[in-house]
Parts: C-alpha cells; structure tokens; sequence
C-alpha cells in the first residue's frame, strides 16, 4: 500500500485573520512561502493561504518533496484535464532566483466556471504550488490581483512547526512518526517517510475539510466521505459506531477497501469530527493483515487529537 505525492496532494484538495492592507509581504503560516496578499485578502482559517469571502476567491499554497520541474513537466494539459481543468495558457518565470511557470486555468464550480491561476515554483528539492481560484466575472479585477500575488512569493530555507497554522494537534506513536504536512493535512507513517509503491507500512492522515456546511446524517455522510478515499476504491463492509473525541460528537468506521492501483486488499480507518466550518476527518490505511495491530495504533493518535482552543465551538 503505497503513497505518491502527487495522489495526496489532490485528495488533500481541507475564521482568517486580518493581513496588512498595504502591500507588504506576509509569510503564510505552516509554510516557508510569503506572498504579498492582494487588497482585501485575509489569512484563511482552514488551509494555509489567503481569501476574500466576498469575492469567492481564495489563495492556497501547498509545498511538496521534489523536484520543481518534474512537477511542471508532469501537469501537461492532459493531466490537468484528469482533475477538471483547462489550460489557458502558461508563462514561463523565474521567482525566487529559480525557473517557474504560472498557468491560468479553468474548472467547472457547479453551474458556473471558475477561473485559476497556478503557480508551480522551488528548486530540485522542493515543489511550490500555488494556487488562486476566482469567479470568471472577476477575472479583470480580481484575477489579475491574484495573478500579481502570486508573482510576489519567495521562500526562505527555515522550516515551520508543523503544525502551525492548524486548527488541530495530534500526537504521533512510537510506531507513526511525522512524516509529512501537505497543505491543512498531517500524514502519519511507520518510516517517517512518504513511502514508495509497493510499501506495506501504515498511514495515518489528520486534515480538516476546506468550504462552509453542516452535516445532517454523520453516519451517512461518514460512509461517503469514506468512498470518496483517492488511495482506494470498492469500499464496503462498514462497521461504525458514534464516539467523542475531545469531547466532540464524532463518527467512527471501518471498513474494506482495495488499493487503488496495486489491486491488494485494504482496511480504511476513520473518524469524522464535525465543527462550525466543516469538519476534521482521521483516516488510517492498512494492508488487510496487519489492519488489527495497527488500527489499535490509529486509534491511540485519534485520542491524542484536540482541536485548539480558538477552533473549538459547541456543537449544539
């Protein structure tokens, strides 16, 4: 059972705080990344970036293991096409002192078209993507002050917590070492590495969900978001129950699943944890015969989860 950056990037793709309204550059916290945030853009509360409520337009920045320019060369218009997305056109640039490329694109939101703009920047050991979203009836205004916003970033060499920037804390095992942030997600392993085709050792991922909305039926809405696990497919056989985790209402499932692209057999673990904006969802991944020994594992990080104290709301 194995994990490739590229699969937890997407499957990744889940209240902001004021950022300067002059035009200074703000580090986004959990990242190495700064960007000078365009006019009425804030800090997003849900994932590291910025927003503008108002406008529909967000700003996320994601930062990957690897080469910058094997990513660039693998988002060819037919990849892009796999996740719903057009390509535009694409500039090549250099930021950072390092060759980029900005793409604009577009995707289907619905009844109506939203437009990108995509930033793929870093050097041979890290990729930078970032990413602006806007309505097309904002393309003149405020599309074009994403554009510049995302011409503006920079990096530095020091690594943040990672955890910063979180709504969520979750303490890792003797056994499932920090291995990796994407974006608003903590993955969990055995090595402490990403992994490799082919691996057998457990995954743990914690993240909160990006977008508004409350959840009617946990359970239902629990065995969904369950199925909807890009690492796997044909999952079935639920077996769950309602749980509290740091005191919160919560829904908790096991079930089968097969690896989506090895075809081996798979128990998916996982809890939803539902709050104001969304919810937190903890998944584990295990290879059907070690999925006893090592849900007991998953389920000694999910007591150790808390939701920091300026996320937490009562659920009533």
């Amino acid at each position: 059972m194995g994990v490739t950056t590229f699969a937890v990037l997407f499957a990744a793709l889940v209240g902001g705080v004021a950022a300067p309204s002059s035009a200074q550059s703000v580090r986004v916290p959990g990242t190495k990344v700064a960007l000078t945030p365009p006019p009425g853009f804030s800090l997003a509360g849900q994932y590291p970036g910025f927003e503008q409520p108002a406008s529909q337009a967000s700003i996320m920045v994601t930062e990957l293991p690897g080469a910058a320019g094997e990513m660039i060369r693998a988002l060819t218009p037919q990849a892009l096409a796999t996740r719903g997305m057009v390509l535009l056109s694409a500039h090549d640039e250099t930021i950072n002192g390092n060759p980029a490329r900005l793409m604009s694109l577009r995707q289907k939101a619905g009844a109506t078209d939203a437009l990108k703009w995509m930033l793929i920047a870093g050097n041979q050991s890290m990729t930078i993507m970032i990413v602006g979203t806007f309505p097309a009836e904002h393309s003149s205004s405020v599309g074009a002050a994403i554009q510049q916003s995302l011409l503006s970033a920079t990096w530095t060499a020091t690594q943040p917590g990672p955890f910063e920037g979180l709504p969520f804390q979750i303490k890792p095992t003797s056994r499932l070492k920090l291995a990796q942030r994407v974006s608003n997600m903590i993955m969990l392993t055995e090595s402490g590495t990403i992994g490799s085709p082919g691996s057998t050792e457990g995954l743990y991922l914690a993240g909160h969900s990006i977008g508004q909305g409350q959840i009617a039926d946990l359970r239902s809405f629990s065995e969904r978001r369950a199925a909807q696990t890009t690492l796997t497919k044909d999952v079935r056989n639920f077996a769950g129950r309602g749980i509290l985790v740091d005191g919160l209402d919560a829904y908790e499932l096991e079930a089968d699943a097969t690896d989506t692209r090895s075809g081996a057999p798979l128990r998916l673990y996982q809890v939803i944890v539902p709050d104001a904006t969304g919810y937190f969802i903890l998944q584990g991944l295990a290879g059907s015969e070690r999925a006893r020994e090592l849900f007991n594992e998953y389920r000694t990080v999910t007591a150790s989860f808390r939701v920091n104290a300026a996320g937490k709301v009562d659920q009533r």
